[in-house]
């Protein structure tokens, strides 16, 4: 008979203890099925089950069943959830160097983002959130982030200037977005919908996987393929919990999580794809921004890159590797 992995039976003070024994253990996330992260979640348990024999299986909790974001991050920290797959933003509060993922312009692509998931930098960055009693198993996505305008689309740095537009409470976010010119509004994102109806946001920067699951077509003038940064999530163990498998388990469960960062990045990618062909059947504008708007946008946030490069050897050593990376798409 399987044991469900539970903390207290993992935790007695400092010690850990490794199971003889298939374990169960529990994911949470918080987005609907449609989302990546869940995607990432399925790909995961087959793999890891497939790659253990059936001595790892990972029941999925899926909508925020075991809690939202911050809940399930913390859940993870304090063992009272197993697993989760969550967005790296929300770590960036414990540790710094994650913002390195989500600064503008560095990651070129999504094949890129599938080779740097899986580099020797990105995973020192990874590694640090071991501070906070996890254990990141992998780097994942969910998807590029461009921008969704309530009224005609974006075509320049100066048709920016001043939109109110929705960004995650984030002070990397904050800053990047103040650097474009734009009036950067932190909102909970359950709000954002109603918030782009009534009129109190004149955009957000999103990506097109949220654009298709929370129906913001539906409110949406336009859609200009900035790009600008990737939105990606961890694959999250509780510490304890971790070190109480198996050595063999252990090694079931990394490789698992490597095995599966270039398919699930590059069914994003294809996944976009479907959504710009939907928006197009829903005669909503999609823009491909010029070179000259790109280029004025990637200068007037080129200052935020260089100053958290200079806050971080971590985050400069990862914006070095994915410099000498050549974009393959776009």
């Amino acid at each position: 008979m399987k044991k469900t992995v539970a903390l207290a039976a993992l935790l007695i003070g400092t010690t850990t203890m490794a199971w003889a024994e298939p374990v169960t253990l529990r994911l949470g996330h918080a987005v609907f099925e449609a989302h990546p992260n869940h995607d990432t979640a399925v790909r995961f348990k087959e793999a890891v089950e497939r790659l253990s024999g059936g001595d790892v299986t990972i029941n999925i909790f899926p909508a925020r069943q075991l809690g939202d974001v911050k809940e399930l991050m913390e859940g993870v920290q304090f063992g009272t959830v197993d697993m989760t797959v969550n967005s790296s933003s929300a770590l960036a509060t414990l540790e710094p160097s994650i913002d390195a993922f989500q600064l503008p312009g560095v990651i070129p692509d999504y094949a890129g983002f599938a080779k740097l998931a899986l580099s020797a930098p990105a995973r020192a960055i990874m590694d640090t959130v071991a501070n906070h009693d996890m254990v990141a198993l992998g780097l994942y996505d969910g998807g590029q982030r461009h921008f969704l305008t309530v009224k005609e689309p974006v075509t320049s740095m100066e048709s920016l200037t001043g939109l109110k537009t929705r960004v995650a409470p984030v002070k990397l976010f904050l800053d990047v977005w103040a650097a474009a010119g734009v009036n950067p509004t932190p909102m909970a994102y359950g709000e954002v919908y109603s918030a782009l109806e009534t009129g109190t946001l004149d955009a957000v920067e999103i990506n097109l996987t949220s654009i298709e699951s929370e129906k913001y077509y539906e409110v949406a003038g336009g859609v200009t393929l900035t790009g600008h940064y990737f939105w990606p999530s961890f694959l999250l163990i509780n510490k304890g919990i971790f070190e109480g498998l198996t050595p063999e388990q252990q090694k079931a469960m990394r490789d698992a999580a490597a095995e599966i960062t270039e398919p699930q990045v590059m069914a994003v990618a294809a996944l976009d794809e479907t959504v710009k062909a939907h928006l197009a059947e829903l005669k909503v504008p999609v823009v491909e921004p010029s070179a000259e708007f790109l280029a004025a946008f990637r200068a007037a946030t080129a200052p935020v890159v260089e100053a958290y490069k200079a806050a971080d050897p971590r985050i400069a050593a990862f914006v070095d590797e994915a410099a000498s990376l050549s974009p393959t798409q776009n």
